[in-house]
């Protein structure tokens, strides 16, 4: 593929049409979109709008927002689905993105072209998908944590995807070596791989929580009606980002790694924080704050894709405002990058003024419907 994130935003991305085969609850479904007002998906919960978004989401890592697994996409009783999405870019123009999922694979083309390298795709299409999961971010597992940092790094530059490919694939390695019982010196020639990728990995992350610091003080500042000093801190496994302290920990956890028989220092253990006010925000802050905290957080996101991508990426709002105080659901709109296209759901629509009339979408039972344009509630 040609065409890679730029340096520089050259305008937003569009979606124009999504077409769905037997994608969960949406046997058949083709639904076009406006290209100068946001949309808002309408309709009751258990419809679809989750899922239409869902779909969208897939064109930027081909993974879904929801869940890691392929079969949950397909619909009850069938194989095999089809995604097709329309859409504009500002540095391909009119660009088809066909995804076909079956169980244990998936099959691509983009403007009838084979993909068969997610490197050559990822982050050529970029959405932002805020959600109710959002929030374990802050409160869940460190896991969901790297997976957010490293689809944003990833998705916006080359050698740290390549980098990260490099470093699970010697760990992978290593980990079979030492579940098998093998001798102690054959895991120091995937140490070789090991020490200079993870290096490399824990130096970038710890600059790129630094600059998303930035977008997150800003967009914190627009949805919470007070000052409240919102921080991202790096939590690494390993102190430093250099090869030899890093060499000097493997060494010492070489005979504890024998005997869990998996590698148990490194980046792949990484964590950061989320803080406010000085303190960590998982159990000091209120729910208003955290939930405020998360979505500052999807903003920062979008603006980094923007800014190192070459487009504004899509915005995808599932149900996410009825979560939010008054104060904060009124300022959410006024967060976000206005020239962003901007696809939102919910069961009614919201106040707030996202840059324009909704263009309406109801939804029932998997099936769209266009409705009348309509200004946002008081």
């Amino acid at each position: 593929m040609s065409d890679r994130p730029s340096d520089s935003v050259s305008g937003p991305l569009r979606i124009r049409e999504v077409r769905l085969q037997n994608f969960r609850n949406i046997a058949e479904a083709a639904v076009a979109f406006p290209a100068d007002r946001p949309v808002f998906v309408l309709g009751p919960n258990g419809q679809g709008k989750t899922n239409l978004l869902e779909a969208i989401g897939l064109i930027t890592a081909l993974r879904s927002f929801r869940t890691h697994e392929i079969r949950p996409l397909l619909h009850w009783g069938t194989s095999e689905a089809g995604v097709r999405v329309l859409l504009d870019h500002p540095l391909r123009g009119e660009t088809e993105f066909h995804l076909t999922l079956a169980k244990g694979r998936k099959h691509l083309r983009v403007d009838g072209e084979d993909i068969t390298r997610l490197g050559s795709i990822l982050g050529l299409f970029p959405t932002v998908a805020f959600s109710s999961q959002d929030i374990q971010l802050l409160r869940g597992a460190p896991l969901g944590r790297r997976q957010f940092l490293d689809l944003s790094l990833s998705a916006t530059d080359p050698t740290y995807y390549s980098t990260l490919r490099r470093y699970h694939g010697a760990l992978k390695e290593r980990n079979q070596l030492l579940k098998q019982g093998a001798d102690l010196a054959l895991t120091r020639a995937f140490d070789a791989i090991l020490l200079p990728a993870g290096a490399a990995l824990m130096e970038k992350r710890r600059a790129g929580l630094a600059a998303f610091a930035s977008d997150l003080e800003e967009a914190y500042r627009r949805i919470s009606p007070t000052a409240e000093e919102p921080e991202l801190r790096y939590a690494p496994d390993i102190s430093g980002a250099r090869a030899d302290t890093w060499q000097q920990t493997l060494e010492s956890a070489r005979l504890r790694d024998r005997e869990t028989g998996t590698t148990t220092r490194g980046p792949h253990r990484d964590d950061w924080e989320l803080r406010l006010k000085g303190h960590a925000a998982r159990p000091f802050a209120s729910e208003g704050q955290q939930r405020g905290l998360v979505l500052a957080l999807r903003v920062a996101q979008a603006r980094w894709f923007a800014r190192h991508g070459g487009a504004h990426p899509v915005i995808l709002a599932d149900d996410i405002l009825g979560e939010l105080d008054p104060q904060r659901r009124e300022r959410f709109w006024n967060a976000l990058d206005h020239p962003a296209q901007i696809i939102a759901t919910g069961t009614a629509l919201p106040g707030g003024d996202p840059g324009g009339a909704w263009a309406v979408i109801e939804v029932a039972a998997g099936q769209f419907h266009t409705a009348a344009a309509r200004s946002p509630l008081p």
